[in-house]
């Protein structure tokens, strides 16, 4: 792994010339700049006075001065006054050239990933995907807080090394509390009720946990001044449809239980927080996500529910002709895209799954051949109302996060029978 160094990279004001620039271009110039130059941006913002971009970079790259190369646009895009740049404009008949200097800074603490460390809670950090998220964090040397009530979580699955407040995210005062106390950076809001089961039979129960507590979160962000809040949603639970797959972001949205429906409101609440009071977010549509530690009762669980009953020697129970597909991505991938979402300026929502359809047919097999024995099935009678297929077009993660799922679907399998093994008492 390349040792790397942090450096600032700011434009700073001189008003010679009343020029627009529209904020998006700059960035994106600025990032397919870096990017070709082995140069990664951790975060930055552009106001009307100034452009600054923290960047890492190798130590043995050496950079001075570099020019930007803004074109001109034509576009009905929103545009910001922007009232000229340090150093002189150079301009040609269709852009701008910019002189900028980058300036390595010394000493600075980094995380190994290059992403300066921030202060991050993750509420639900006890849970399937927020105590590999917490891993994960740890890892890159961010500091954790976990935030908890262990209705579903487990204290086994907590990393020792973080934080952790055994709370209600429903419990309004308490919330306040602790982000008085700990002044996070960032928030990864993963804590919910996440049985469909449950959602159907107690719709209010439900609402009050995966809305209402959710709000608590975000209320705290707002006062607090969290930089961004990256709500874990469903991909699955949201888009109903089943013509023209894969569903992309716009997708028609027709959720069939209550547990979608309040994911989906959620994200309604947290654009309007956004545009009323400019509270930063990204939220992650989940396809099926598999691997260690997931709760059979969960959204999604078939895995888990598979490979348990494969391991103890239990029949697998399917329902209908085993056909219906699923989009499978592994917790591991799913980390990593969450981690990315620190450092992206995007706002709105992004799909996270592998845009491979797979049957639970093939599911059996992965996981035959990662215990080495057949299985043995039953069938049952289709569930009314279950979703034939479902699958998520990953193209805008791929493009705005730089991530793609890297774990393939017989090699996740096999993590989750080793890890459901060990849990064998």
């Amino acid at each position: 792994m390349k040792k790397l160094t942090q450096a600032d990279l700011i434009i700073l004001p001189n008003i010679k010339e009343n020029l627009f620039y529209s904020k998006l271009l700059v960035k994106e110039v600025i990032r397919e700049l870096l990017n070709n130059n082995d140069i990664q941006i951790i975060n930055g913002k552009i106001t009307d006075d100034m452009v600054k971009i923290r960047i890492s970079f190798p130590t043995d790259l050496e950079i001075g001065e570099v020019i930007i190369r803004l074109k001109k646009e034509s576009s009905k895009a929103i545009y910001e006054k922007m009232p000229g740049l340090s150093g002189e404009v150079f301009w040609t008949d269709d852009s701008y050239l910019l002189p900028v200097n980058i300036i390595k800074k010394e000493n600075m603490n980094e995380s190994k990933a290059g992403l300066a460390p921030a202060k991050c809670l993750v509420t639900g950090g006890a849970g399937f995907i927020g105590s590999n998220l917490v891993d994960e964090l740890i890892k890159l040397g961010h500091e954790v807080v976990i935030m908890d009530d262990l209705s579903s979580g487990k204290r086994e699955y907590l990393n020792p090394t973080a934080k952790f407040y055994e709370a209600d995210i429903c419990d309004a005062d308490k919330v306040e509390e602790i982000f008085s106390k700990e002044k996070f950076d960032f928030v990864f809001h993963l804590a919910a009720q996440i049985d469909v089961r449950v959602s159907v039979a107690r719709p209010q129960y439900e609402t009050k946990i995966n809305v209402l507590g959710g709000l608590n979160i975000l209320e705290s962000c707002l006062k607090h001044k969290v930089e961004k809040f990256i709500f874990i949603s469903t991909g699955g639970a949201i888009y109903g449809g089943e013509e023209n797959l894969p569903a992309n972001e716009n997708y028609p949205t027709y959720p069939l239980s209550p547990y979608g429906i309040n994911k989906l409101a959620f994200e309604k609440y947290l654009n309007f927080y956004h545009k009323t009071f400019g509270q930063k977010y990204i939220t992650l549509r989940l396809a099926n996500v598999y691997g260690p530690r997931q709760f059979k009762g969960g959204e999604g669980a078939v895995v888990a529910v598979f490979c348990d009953w494969a391991v103890n020697d239990h029949r697998l129970k399917i329902y209908g002709d085993g056909l219906q597909t699923r989009d499978f991505v592994y917790v591991g991938d799913v980390a990593e895209a969450a981690i990315k979402a620190m450092a992206s300026d995007y706002i709105g929502e992004l799909n996270i799954g592998t845009m491979v359809e797979t049957n639970l047919l093939e599911i059996i097999e992965a996981i035959e051949g990662s215990i080495n024995k057949l299985v043995d099935t039953e069938h049952y009678p289709e569930k009314v109302g279950e979703q034939r297929r479902s699958v998520l077009d990953n193209r805008r993660a791929k493009e705005i996060l730089s991530w793609q799922p890297k774990v393939a679907l017989e090699d996740g399998i096999k993590k989750t029978i080793e890890w459901t093994k060990s849990q064998v008492k």
